[in-house]
């Protein structure tokens, strides 16, 4: 649908209210008979019927059908110049687009396809004249505000693209669009840096606070007395082991570096944190860090990142397990509302305590998605996902091999609220026989989220977060059910 158009102003020549002045008046008669002629010469007809004839279109017909018909040729403009891009020529999508701003100037495609020409073809000054136009009349036009904050890092105005793109990422994008959101932040605060001076770093970071309960903590099955036919009888799970519901209180926070090393990569690394204590359960006290560091590049409607991750777990207030890998993440922008999602990770999980060691394995998972937005404030997402996790402890459910997905969306509810939703689904199938259980292990996961965000200012943000997760196996000893509340205020720092 063509959105509104920029016309000029006119006068009002009729005087206050539309009055005629006294000396411009004329007879009824004298004005149908003017509207006749005007009608006969335009139209070729007159402008009302003789008895018998047929009825000629009305004004609002004529509209409508002159309405359609610049609409399909605003289409047919618009298609061309995507075929152009997308044969590799931006130029010249560029110039079939401009040589018909006189006509479309002012309808949101046309200056939105305008702006991403210009941007595509290196004319970032003349994008950010038609990307104006665009926010001007939609201001939550988000592919327009992305591709503005490229224009202006192509332009070397990197205060305003950084706050164009942070603005962006205060509104707490889906995991896989702020991916791409963070490549363009670090890559405009890498450049803003180095144009400061040679060695000059760029940073920003986060810390929150959060309440919750959750009738799990221990993620532990419900049943205390599980039937193992390899012995033929019943065995009492200890206490430890039985699901523990309880409140807890945490912090977390994160800080993240960039440095600048050309035009189209730039040096990322740092960390993450968070600590999780229960009111009563102190066993089950989680916390955990990781540090990262890796290569950001941004080429055009592609950005990726491969990083270096390692990691601690704590259980209880002792270290639990150690993680080491590797990650390589890419977004791509394929057209104005949808991006590409790409993942792959490769690593390996190590248990510290001596009898959990029989838990170690390596992992390897690929993932590969969409992301699309939807009238401009909401987003949806879908990833599918498969990998193998191989034993390397002498577990006795084996080899992991899995499949699963992830999807969700978001949805902006006027400038200050956004809900949030995501559903999440693994299938996992082992290798071992298990000899208690007499049978190879298979286990079902299944997880829902849902969350609004309030946001105080652009970086205060109090977030309300309800989940439910559960995994059904064929060894019941695997099987849990959780269902969890969270309360987080978080203080975003550029």
């Amino acid at each position: 649908m063509s959105g509104p158009r920029s016309v000029a102003n006119k006068r009002n020549r009729h005087g206050p209210c539309g009055v005629l002045p006294p000396k411009m008046r004329f007879s009824y008669k004298t004005i149908l008979f003017s509207a006749a002629f005007v009608s006969q010469v335009v139209f070729g007809r007159e402008l009302a019927p003789t008895r018998g004839a047929a009825e000629a279109p009305s004004r609002i017909e004529l509209a409508q059908a002159s309405d359609a018909a610049s609409r399909a040729a605003l289409a047919d403009l618009l298609a061309r110049a995507d075929e152009l891009s997308r044969a590799g020529k931006p130029a010249e999508a560029y110039e079939l687009l401009l040589s018909a701003e006189d006509s479309y100037i002012g309808t949101v495609e046309f200056d939105y396809a305008l702006g991403r020409a210009a941007l595509d073809a290196g004319r970032p000054d003349k994008a950010t004249l038609a990307l104006t136009r665009v926010l001007a009349l939609d201001p939550a036009h988000a592919g327009a505000s992305i591709d503005m904050g490229r224009a202006y890092l192509a332009l070397g105005d990197f205060a305003r693209a950084r706050a164009t793109f942070q603005t962006l990422l205060a509104l707490d994008p889906p995991p896989q669009i702020r991916a791409q959101l963070q490549a363009f932040v670090d890559l405009t605060e890498a450049s803003a840096a180095a144009s400061a001076g040679p060695g000059g770093l760029s940073r920003q970071g986060y810390l929150a606070a959060l309440f919750g309960r959750s009738s799990n903590v221990n993620q532990a099955p419900s049943q205390s007395v599980i039937f193992v036919p390899g012995v033929g009888s019943n065995f009492e799970l200890p206490g430890q082991n039985v699901q523990k519901p309880d409140s807890f209180a945490g912090i977390g926070g994160g800080v993240d570096f960039s440095q600048y090393l050309d035009g189209t990569y730039s040096m990322i690394f740092g960390g993450e944190f968070l600590g999780r204590r229960n009111f009563h359960e102190m066993d089950f006290d989680v916390a955990g860090y990781n540090l990262y560091l890796g290569l950001a590049a941004v080429s055009g409607p592609h950005a990726a990142k491969i990083q270096r991750l390692v990691g601690r777990d704590y259980l209880g207030g002792s270290a639990n397990r150690d993680l080491d890998g590797v990650t390589l993440s890419y977004v791509g922008t394929l057209d104005a509302a949808t991006q590409l999602l790409a993942t792959a990770q490769e690593g390996r999980l190590r248990y510290i305590p001596e009898e959990l060691k029989i838990f170690d394995a390596d992992y390897a998972v690929l993932g590969a998605g969409a992301a699309r937005n939807l009238g401009e404030r909401s987003t949806v997402f879908a990833i599918l996902s498969t990998g193998r996790q191989p034993d390397v402890g002498g577990s006795p459910s084996g080899n992991k091999n899995l499949v699963g997905f992830r999807a969700g969306g978001e949805m902006l509810i006027g400038t200050r609220i956004k809900t949030t939703a995501a559903a999440v689904g693994e299938r996992n199938r082992y290798d071992k026989f298990d000899t208690g259980f007499q049978t190879e292990r298979r286990d079902i996961r299944r997880a829902f989220d849902l969350g609004a965000h309030y946001y105080f200012e652009r970086n205060l943000s109090l977030r309300f977060n309800v989940s439910y997760a559960y995994t059904r196996s064929n060894i019941p000893i695997y099987e849990y059910t959780r269902a969890e509340w969270t309360l987080m205020l978080r203080r975003d720092f550029r």
